[in-house]
């Protein structure tokens, strides 16, 4: 019984030890009047007023609140072209304070920096669509 009583907290500190307990903090719906996220511990979407993208599995938050992930952006507006809107590889990075996330997005195909967007947890995102 004793070696049973020892044993539980010890357990509890593995299971404790071996949770990301930053990660999920990230993951839900954000929305702002600029963009709309959506992030699962599997990846995301993003969509903006004229544009949109995907969020690859594995992003990071780090303990300081700085978020990083990859992925791609797809350019909105005018015509859709048959074949689809082509991916642009993208890199997002922002940081996380409270219920509140900032973000820029990085385009270098297009040598762009999208952003920066602010988005709040829970919040109805943008709307707009672009023509």
């Amino acid at each position: 019984m004793r070696q049973l009583m020892l044993l539980g907290p010890l357990l509890l500190c593995t299971v404790i030890a071996c949770t990301d307990p930053v990660a999920p903090e990230l993951t839900g719906q954000w929305g702002g009047p600029d963009a709309t996220v959506v992030l699962a511990p599997s990846g995301g979407t993003v969509q903006y007023a004229c544009g949109s993208g995907t969020i690859d599995a594995g992003w990071q938050l780090e303990s300081n609140g700085r978020w990083r992930a990859t992925g791609q952006y797809f350019a909105g507006g005018g015509p859709v072209p048959v074949q689809g809107r082509p991916p642009n590889p993208a890199t997002y990075l922002g940081t996380l304070s409270g219920d509140v996330l900032t973000f820029s997005v990085t385009v270098p195909k297009l040598g762009a920096v999208l952003g920066p967007f602010t988005v709040r947890r829970d919040k109805p995102g943008t709307s707009e669509i672009c023509l």
